[in-house]
């Protein structure tokens, strides 16, 4: 029997053309096996092509995920004529002969597009009823207890080789990485110039790249980063490159948590030697640590926690990356912080030795309080615009979608730092590039902290390479 992965590459193209080209390029890329979608094609285009992949890789034919479409049964045959596999949604009503379809060259699938079902087990014992070669069960994670839901499904059901598992939307990228360590027969991804298609499928060369996936293997050292929503992080990125040019064991995981007393309370159970933390628990994690650095104590928030003797140690690389970002800004200086949490804290503790320095942010209260800590000045939000400053700190979360911006106003300092690590620049980097001014974006702390966080987590120093730079106005951009 074909082996199902283990990493399946789906291409979502509304054109046949478009779906074989990024089939071509996902089965060039390294994906043990492509997925094309037919329900996804626009109206008029055809499949006859697209089987014909079937010849040129390891090749799965699937369709509306919710039920077999009248029109979809007799394309099935025709792929699996061809030598595809095929994907079937698993219901109560299946026909007994499943419209003539091989059923050792059959995936049973279940999908949950509204979360996470209560007892998913039931559920595959009721597709098992149904005989198919492999199962394949794939909910929506809501927060990080989802995630650990899914490692334990996997490490309890997955012994025959023939379920396939892991869950949909942000809360379950780290499941999408750790399906095949934890006994999935495949993971799924987006193959390239693809749409993904499904809430949260990475791409493949995320998947292989960055998390090699498949190389994964049960009881490797993991870490992560906390935060929520935490759409976008770089460091997953950073970490994962540097444990693999340093040939280490482990992973480093984007972990999106809501809750912070459901991560403390299951952590432990992936098991996570190390988090990084970022918006917005800094704060809260304090409170739940078993020991913490003086830093920590110093400015109320913790990014970097440590598995120590049977609890968390924290400590604060925040500070180190602001100071590294901030080199080299003529002293004095007058800062103007954007923010009030966790990473305000650390910005403030820097920037209170660099100059003058003044708090602005939504929560008056919060402004006040982080302000009285490092002696500052507190401006109010609505009041921010006439606040003069050289240096514009943002810490907020604003930006890291969309255009908006923390500070709509025209620049009247020289140099901008924006926390918010964002291809592309956030649209406070922009402005300040357009105007002139010192950009510094938030990579450059990222990876600076990052180095030092690596340190903590694994006793080795991250390698050497080239390190991200603030950019120059529209004169001296940097490429």
């Amino acid at each position: 029997m074909d082996r199902l992965g283990p990493v399946i590459a789906t291409t979502a193209n509304p054109l046949a053309s478009g779906q074989i080209r990024s089939a071509r390029l996902a089965a060039a890329a390294g994906a043990d096996r492509v997925e094309v979608r037919i329900d996804k094609l626009s109206r008029g285009e055809t499949c006859e092509a697209l089987f014909d992949l079937a010849r040129e890789m390891p090749l799965l034919v699937s369709g509306c995920r919710n039920a077999v479409l009248p029109r979809e049964a007799a394309l099935l045959r025709a792929a699996q004529e061809r030598g595809a596999l095929v994907d079937v949604p698993f219901s109560e009503d299946l026909p007994a002969d499943l419209w003539g379809l091989n059923r050792a060259r059959m995936v049973l699938s279940f999908h949950d597009f509204e979360g996470m079902p209560d007892d998913p087990a039931d559920i595959l014992g009721r597709m098992r009823a149904v005989r198919a070669a492999w199962y394949k069960l794939v909910p929506t994670a809501a927060d990080f207890p989802d995630v650990v839901g899914i490692q334990k499904f996997l490490e309890s059901e997955s012994g025959g080789g023939d379920v396939c598992a892991f869950a949909m939307g942000v809360p379950g990228i780290a499941s999408r990485a750790m399906a095949l360590a934890w006994g999935s027969a495949a993971t799924y991804c987006s193959a390239p110039e693809s749409p993904a298609a499904a809430p949260g499928q990475m791409g493949l060369a995320e998947l292989v790249a960055i998390y090699r996936a498949a190389s994964i293997r049960p009881g490797e050292p993991l870490y992560g980063v906390i935060g929520w929503p935490l759409k976008e992080t770089g460091s997953p990125g950073l970490h994962n490159r540097w444990l693999g040019e340093l040939r280490l064991p482990g992973r480093f995981l984007q972990l999106p948590v809501k809750d912070p007393d459901a991560f403390f309370r299951l952590a432990r159970q992936l098991p996570l030697l190390g988090a990084a933390v970022t918006i917005p628990h800094k704060r809260e994690v304090v409170r739940r640590l078993a020991s913490s650095s003086r830093l920590v104590r110093l400015v109320g928030a913790c990014n970097t926690m440590l598995w120590r003797g049977g609890g968390w140690a924290g400590a604060n690389t925040d500070a180190f990356g602001i100071r590294h970002a901030l080199r080299g800004l003529t002293r004095p200086c007058r800062t103007l912080v954007l923010g009030a949490g966790g990473a305000a804290a650390a910005v403030c503790a820097v920037a209170a030795r660099m100059g003058p320095a003044a708090v602005a942010a939504r929560k008056p209260e919060a402004a006040e309080a982080l302000a009285g800590r490092f002696r500052m000045e507190v401006v109010s939000w609505a009041g921010r615009r006439l606040a003069p400053w050289d240096l514009l700190v943002n810490t907020t979360p604003v930006g890291q979608e969309g255009d908006l911006s923390p500070y709509p106003y025209p620049l009247g300092g020289s140099a901008v730092f924006d926390l918010i690590v964002r291809d592309g620049g956030t649209g406070l980097i922009r402005a300040a590039l357009d105007e002139g001014l010192r950009a510094i974006p938030g990579r450059v702390m990222l990876e600076a902290q990052a180095r030092l966080q690596f340190r903590l987590f694994t006793g080795c120093g991250a390698p050497a390479g080239r390190a991200a730079s603030g950019m120059a106005g529209p004169a001296g951009r940097h490429p």
